[in-house]
C-alpha cells in the first residue's frame, strides 16, 4: 500500500492498488516516509478498510475531532480487551469508543461526573466485559495520568458488549441490559428470594436471556423439539410457570413481540435451576 496522508508518526491514510483507502495504525509506520512511499506489512498493527463513503466520512471526522493519541490509546485498549475476552471485536467499536474516551477525559478535566444509571446491572450481567473495561481504566491512567470512575468503566463495558454483537447498536445493548434487570426483578419479587449471582446457573440464565434478546432484535425464531415436554414442565412447576407468565406479559408489552412456548419452556427450566 502507498502512503497517502500522515496524521502522525503512528497513524496514516494509505491506498492499495485498487485505490481503496485504509486508515493504518502502527508504531512508527510513518517514520522517514513520504507521500507515495510503500508501507511494509510488518509495520501495520491495525488496518481499517474504508469500504463506503459513510465509513470514510465517519473515520475522517473522528480524526479531525479527537487527538490522534486517543485513537492509538483506543487501539491499545481494544487489543488488551480482545486478548482478555478471547474475542474479535467488530471494527465499529473503534469510532464509538475513541469518541467516548476523548469526551470522558474532557469531562474529567472539567470536573464533570456522569453517573451510569445501569452500573449495577452492567457489573452483574457483563462481568467479564466489565473486568476488561476496568483494566482499560488502568491503561488510560498509564498514558493519560487520569483515573476514571467505575461509571466510565461501565460505559466502556457496553462498547465491548456491542462490539461482540456485530455492532447491533448501543441502544439495543442498553435496552437488553434494562430488560434482563426487569426479568431478574420479577423473579426476586415473585419468589421473595436473594439469587446467587455468582452461581453457574445464574450466569447461564443471564446468557440465555442475552441470546434470546439478540434473536428478538434480529427477528429470528428459535425452533425447538421440546414442545411435547412443555405441558409436563408446566404441570410439574406451576409456581414457576406463573412467574414465567408475568415475564412473558412484560416482554410482549415492552418489545411488542410474541413469546412462543419453546421460549417459555426454557425459561421454566432456567428459573428452576437458579432457585435451587
Amino acid at each position: 500500500m502507498k502512503l497517502k496522508k500522515v496524521y502522525n508518526n503512528n497513524v496514516v491514510l494509505a491506498e492499495n492498488s485498487r485505490s481503496l483507502e485504509h486508515i493504518i495504525i502502527g508504531r512508527g509506520v510513518a517514520f522517514n516516509k513520504r507521500i507515495g512511499d510503500q508501507i511494509e506489512d510488518s509495520m501495520i498493527e491495525k488496518l481499517f478498510v474504508l469500504h463506503s463513503p459513510q465509513t470514510m466520512n465517519s473515520f475522517l471526522k473522528l480524526l479531525d475531532e479527537i487527538p490522534i493519541n486517543h485513537l492509538e490509546l483506543t487501539n491499545r485498549i481494544i487489543e488488551a480487551a480482545e486478548k482478555k475476552l478471547n474475542v474479535k471485536f467488530d471494527d465499529s467499536v473503534y469510532i464509538g469508543l475513541a469518541d467516548h474516551i476523548t469526551y470522558a477525559l474532557e469531562r474529567n478535566k472539567n470536573d464533570i461526573a456522569v453517573k451510569n444509571a445501569l452500573l449495577w446491572e452492567i457489573k452483574q450481567f457483563y462481568k467479564k466485559e466489565f473486568e476488561a473495561a476496568f483494566e482499560s481504566l488502568k491503561i488510560i491512567h498509564y498514558y493519560e495520568n487520569v483515573m476514571l470512575s467505575e461509571d466510565e468503566a461501565a460505559f466502556i463495558t457496553l462498547h465491548f458488549v456491542n462490539a461482540q454483537q456485530n455492532g447491533i447498536g448501543m441502544k439495543q445493548t442498553i435496552l437488553s441490559t434494562e430488560i434482563i434487570h426487569e426479568i431478574i426483578t420479577i423473579i426476586r419479587y415473585q419468589f421473595k428470594v436473594v439469587l446467587n449471582e455468582d452461581s453457574l446457573n445464574y450466569a447461564r440464565f443471564v446468557s440465555h436471556l442475552k441470546f434470546f434478546l439478540r434473536r428478538v432484535f434480529a427477528n429470528e425464531h428459535n425452533a425447538s423439539n421440546n414442545l411435547n415436554l412443555f405441558e409436563e414442565v408446566v404441570r410439574k412447576f406451576p409456581e414457576i410457570y406463573a412467574c414465567v407468565d408475568k415475564i412473558v406479559i412484560y416482554l410482549e408489552q415492552r418489545l411488542k413481540i410474541k413469546v412462543h412456548e419453546e421460549e417459555k419452556f426454557y425459561l421454566i427450566l432456567h428459573i428452576n435451576r437458579i432457585l435451587n
